[in-house]
């Protein structure tokens, strides 16, 4: 089993995600107890109102000191408290290998962070890699090295495809859950199928969009041989100041459009790059949670 020090490099750092919720203010329904509440009615730890008597409701929540003062019949309404389902949909494909530190590195401890927090307050955490077809699902902070083992388990190998993910994982019975997606969104089949789909399926959808220095600024010049490293394609070509400034061009749209469309869907974005400092981008995370998840 992995420590929090293989993992984040601070064995110190899960006492400050000890104290965040990551679901904060959510009402989900679910089928165990957490620390969500929710205001279906029913047996539970948190008494709430009464509200009157219906046709075909439980006897046993009828208040019948109520109905001996006032002759008419009410039934106490109860806050359930539940637990939620928090799915790391982890972009591992090759395309995540790049980066001082990698994308995948940080894109791992995103998801270790994220889900300690999700498993400290009793939700399930399911880890979906993509690509891959194992889905891991850790419950209770005691299985806290379990998730960071298989998060470090995970290496770059393959294409991205989120939406054939998604799609798979969901199946046709998954209950509503919190769904992250931490990738760098370089889908050449289109990450906001992905989004959409999940959307389409009421789940709430939060994006980490993960970049590096060396994409973001690339240092290149002169005759090269670029190989795209997921599908193997070749181009030969000759990066000149120009080619660059139109590069970053392109670039600055791809991730503007991301900002654009998650703020229209009412979900939550967040773009880190791969070598800022931890810390400050979990909480950038934790402040962003936007329309689509408190954070």
């Amino acid at each position: 089993m992995s420590s929090p020090a293989d993992i984040f490099g601070d064995e110190d750092f899960l006492k400050t995600l000890s104290y965040l919720d990551l679901t904060a203010k959510q009402i989900r329904a679910g089928a165990r107890r957490g620390e969500r509440q929710s205001s279906r009615q029913g047996a539970g730890t948190l008494f709430r109102d009464y509200r009157s008597y219906s046709r075909g409701d439980d006897l046993r929540y009828v208040d019948w000191n109520i109905y001996g003062r006032l002759d008419s019949l009410f039934v106490k309404v109860f806050e359930v408290e539940e637990s939620a389902d928090v799915l790391f949909f982890l972009d591992r494909s090759l395309s995540m290998s790049f980066g001082r530190p990698t994308k995948l590195e940080f894109a791992r401890r995103v998801a270790a962070a994220l889900g300690y927090i999700a498993l400290s307050h009793l939700d399930r955490v399911a880890v979906i890699p993509v690509p891959g077809s194992e889905v891991r699902t850790f419950s209770g902070k005691l299985q806290a090295p379990g998730l960071f083992s298989y998060l470090l388990s995970l290496d770059a190998d393959g294409e991205t495809d989120l939406f054939g993910a998604v799609k798979r994982a969901l199946g046709p019975t998954r209950r509503n859950s919190l769904a992250i997606l931490v990738s760098d969104l370089m889908d050449p089949r289109g990450w906001r199928r992905a989004v959409e789909y999940l959307l389409h399926r009421r789940h709430r959808v939060f994006v980490v969009q993960v970049t590096s220095e060396e994409e973001e600024a690339p240092g290149l010049r002169g005759n090269l041989r670029l190989i795209d490293s997921e599908t193997g394609k070749v181009r030969e070509v000759r990066i000149t100041d120009q080619v660059l400034t139109d590069y970053r061009e392109v670039y600055d749209r791809f991730c503007n459009h991301a900002e654009r469309f998650t703020r229209r869907r009412e979900i939550g974005h967040a773009r880190l790059r791969s070598d800022v400092p931890f810390g400050p981008a979990v909480l950038t995370i934790l402040r962003r949670g936007g329309g689509g998840c408190s954070l």
